[in-house]
């Protein structure tokens, strides 16, 4: 049976971009507080979707697809948007206790810019539980 849930982020940090050029140490440190931040949000999440965690079938894969919504209108690249939330994925991956190698990105959504800029991710996946 196939499953999928939603997380609502908040926009990933400026300082998380692979264009950006902050000093090491406060890259670690944002890159420290969000990953801690998301995989508490998301096992909140996996809470009140009466989920203790999540045991994909077969492959094992877990198809992740963002649906952003700037906080300005500005030109992103695809690539980098996925580069920029590896705090979140990591953060995702230690809350349902799978490794982010079984992570398939399906195509990313792109809403009209809103501040302060809000992430989904949409998650889902056949559950190993039904036969």
């Amino acid at each position: 049976m196939k499953q999928s849930i939603s997380i609502d982020l908040p926009w990933p940090p400026r300082v998380l971009s692979p264009n950006a050029r902050p000093h090491v140490l406060l890259k670690a440190r944002v890159f420290k507080e969000t990953r801690l931040a998301t995989r508490i949000i998301t096992k909140n999440r996996l809470r009140e979707a009466g989920l203790e965690g999540i045991e994909p079938k077969g492959d094992g894969l877990l198809n992740l697809q963002l649906v952003l919504t700037p906080p300005i209108n500005r030109h992103r690249d695809e690539d980098n948007m996925i580069a920029n939330c590896k705090a979140i994925f990591d953060g995702i991956a230690e809350a349902v206790k799978v490794n982010d190698h079984f992570f398939h990105f399906r195509e990313q959504v792109w809403n009209k810019a809103k501040s302060p800029g809000k992430l989904q991710v949409i998650i889902d996946w056949e559950d190993s539980n039904e036969g």
